[in-house]
């Protein structure tokens, strides 16, 4: 039923969805003149989600991230929705 794809596929697929998707609401959202606030609200509000400061120290090698954000809005599941779509054509 899911053409015999592996997970890790599905997931790489559902992360560019989800990034095409969040590019296009902000896209719509500078491309909105500045009156229209619940519009560009709408188009670019956002979750975000963060981790950081993650960071380990193994003596010969040490490794610092300041922080790892996920930012997630409507038009994110949009572009999971529209990559779904062009799944079945491929």
């Amino acid at each position: 039923m899911l053409h015999n794809r592996s997970t890790a596929f599905w997931i790489t697929i559902s992360f560019f969805g989800m990034m095409t998707g969040t590019i296009f609401g902000e896209a719509i959202a500078v491309l909105l003149p500045e009156t229209s606030t619940v519009l560009r609200s709408f188009f670019a509000g956002a979750l975000e989600f963060s981790v950081g400061p993650v960071g380990f120290d193994l003596i010969v090698f040490r490794f610092a991230l300041e922080e790892i954000a996920f930012k997630l809005n409507l038009m994110s599941f949009a572009g999971l929705m529209f990559v779904g779509y062009l799944y079945r054509w491929f």
